[in-house]
């Protein structure tokens, strides 16, 4: 077996797990013990997604998923960005 097919196999037994999760918190609850192990089955996937990026199989265009970080730069952004933009509870601006 090569590494793209441990890593397909790998998030297909991730993908099991979730559903298996998922049947678990139907039966159990939403306990503590299975919202832990839940998360844990969250930081394996991403852990599968990572080597894939890590190993150039999959998407490598994946924008930051739950819980991670995305970095945004402290440059001036292009006025043009809001040209349309409404203030939340002001409505559209006039005369700009």
């Amino acid at each position: 077996m090569g590494v793209s097919d441990d890593l397909t196999a790998a998030a297909g037994h991730v993908a099991g797990l979730r559903r298996a999760v998922t049947a678990l918190s139907k039966e159990l609850g939403n306990t503590i013990d299975v919202q832990r192990l839940r998360d844990d089955v969250v930081r394996l996937a991403d852990d599968v997604d990572l080597l894939a990026r890590g190993a150039g199989v999959g998407s490598q265009d994946r924008a930051g998923g739950p819980g991670e970080i995305v970095f945004i730069t402290d440059e001036e952004y292009d006025p043009a960005l809001w040209s349309d933009a409404e203030d939340e509870g002001v409505g559209p601006s006039r005369g700009h």
